[in-house]
């Protein structure tokens, strides 16, 4: 059976170590569908938050019990958690998260990932401004390809 190889252009990979293993994420700068799922990941990250805010809120409001308070609390943490990895692996790339924070779970951990990510985003800015010219380089048509 044949194998389809394709090959990458390693000077668009953005490559960020991500633990003391050695492991990396990577972002292709010349995918172009890459802005706009960090972008669509933010706004869902944002709301989010609020939705998340007021519901703990309302627990700490309504709940009277200690001990229920606590176990809701959690629960809402973990539920959180658990829809912000989705997120953030749906634009890091699928298991990022698991690279990055194992099997923690810790509802804050993802706000601090997004501003340790800041400012790669504006570094991969640059870089993906270099990788559009090469690109576009690499595939306009030249003098002696003009009929």
């Amino acid at each position: 059976m044949e194998k389809l190889v394709l090959e990458k252009d390693e000077e668009a990979i953005y490559k960020l170590e991500v633990n003391d293993k050695g492991e990396y994420i990577e972002f292709d700068l010349n995918d172009i569908g890459l802005g706009e799922r960090i972008l669509n990941a933010s706004e869902r990250l944002e709301k989010i938050d609020g939705e998340y805010q007021q519901k703990a809120l309302k627990i700490n409001k309504e709940e009277e019990d200690k001990i229920e308070r606590i176990k809701k609390q959690i629960k809402l943490d973990k539920q959180y958690a658990l829809e912000m990895r989705e997120i953030f692996d749906s634009f890091l790339g699928e298991g990022a998260c698991q690279k990055i924070f194992g099997n923690k779970e810790v509802y804050g951990q993802y706000n601090r990932l997004m501003e340790a990510l800041a400012p790669h985003f504006d570094k991969m800015q640059i870089d993906s401004v270099k990788a559009k010219k090469k690109l576009i380089e690499k595939y306009s048509l030249n003098e002696k390809d003009v009929i």
